[in-house]
């Protein structure tokens, strides 16, 4: 008979990890399997219940979200954005070098040489 239960090896960072699952199995008087298995459960079943929380927090505040009640608003908000705000990419004249100095202080030129 074919044993069909799920099957994951754990590797513990933490010495004292293992050691504390090994105490405290003995004095429950189980498996360090079932020990690990019972504590990720009630871990498990937390951390489902933010991620339940998160998700529904997202799907409401997407079904709040009108997108033709802010249209007007968002199009004149990002208009201003552009307008208004210092574009960081701008483009701007290098001075040409002067004797001595490097030609390509960045070394663009270098980086595309063949």
């Amino acid at each position: 008979m074919a044993d069909d239960t799920a099957k994951f090896t754990l590797r513990f960072r933490s010495e004292r990890t293992h050691r504390l699952l090994g105490l405290v199995a003995d004095h429950r008087g189980v498996s360090k399997n079932r020990l690990a298995e019972e504590m990720l459960e009630r871990e498990l079943e937390a951390a489902a219940l933010l991620v339940a929380n998160d998700l529904d927090d997202t799907l409401r505040r997407l079904a709040e979200y009108r997108n033709e009640d802010r249209l007007e608003d968002d199009i004149a908000a990002f208009a201003e954005g552009e307008a208004f705000a210092e574009d960081p990419l701008r483009a701007r004249m290098v001075e040409p070098a002067r004797e001595g100095e490097r030609a390509d202080p960045f070394g663009v030129l270098e980086a595309f040489a063949d």
